[in-house]
């Protein structure tokens, strides 16, 4: 099944659905769809993202990056904004440049628990329709939020990571002009190789006993959870 969904303004777009749960299920699609930055949408996207069914855009970047490049499905009535930075925060309790982006998602897990129980009250407030998520690159925030959809519902880890690391095939030219503008000592944290990833699985799984418990414990409830679950299937 083909996921990606092409747009001349943005390079990162595709559908969770299409994926299969461990006991064999189809997500569906057309309700949760991960996204680069959509500042430069054409025209053209954006009715296609309508006609595709997306009525709510929660957007995860940070309030300059909003306010610097904007976001061109803030502007359309057919389509709810929910600015919600999930980094919101974290820099207070980092000292130092993460090691791995592996060590970055763990600590996003850890501090940023009110930005995520935030994102996903906002999803469940649109229990129908399809919900597009975006940060900038489409990769980190949004690979983070995408991961704990998937594992709740009981997609594979090996597809989960599949997904991430397809971001670096979307996004490979970007890569290498982004790495020659960043410093050196930011490099490491460009990519979307698989090993970050299963970092975060592993220790969703060994920390929270998976995102069940990961989304209990930041403040959704049982029914909550089952609703959120529920939608992601026919």
């Amino acid at each position: 099944m083909q996921r990606d969904i092409p747009l001349q303004g943005a390079r990162n777009v595709r559908d969770l659905g299409g994926l299969y749960s461990r006991t064999g299920r189809t997500l569906r699609t057309h309700r949760f769809v991960r996204a680069d930055s959509l500042e430069a949408l054409h025209a053209i996207d954006v009715i296609h993202l309508l006609d595709y069914g997306v009525r709510m855009d929660i957007d995860l970047r940070g309030q300059r990056e909003r306010r610097q490049w904007g976001d061109a499905l803030s502007r359309v009535a057919e389509i709810q904004y929910a600015p919600i930075s999930l980094l919101e925060g974290l820099d207070q309790h980092l000292e130092a440049v993460p090691a791995s982006l592996g060590t970055l998602y763990i600590d996003v897990l850890r501090y940023c628990r009110t930005s995520f129980l935030a994102i996903f009250r906002q999803m469940l407030a649109q229990p129908e329709g399809c919900v597009l998520f975006h940060c900038s690159a489409g990769k980190d925030r949004t690979g983070m939020v995408a991961a704990l959809l998937l594992n709740l519902a009981g997609v594979p880890d090996e597809d989960i990571i599949a997904d991430y690391a397809q971001s670096a095939t979307n996004l490979h030219q970007a890569f290498e002009q982004i790495s020659e503008q960043n410093a050196p000592a930011l490099r490491h944290l460009l990519g979307a190789e698989p090993e970050h990833m299963a970092m975060l699985l592993d220790h969703l799984r060994r920390h929270y006993d998976g995102a069940v418990g990961y989304l209990t414990l930041i403040g959704l409830a049982p029914a909550e959870i089952t609703t959120l679950r529920a939608s992601m299937f026919d």
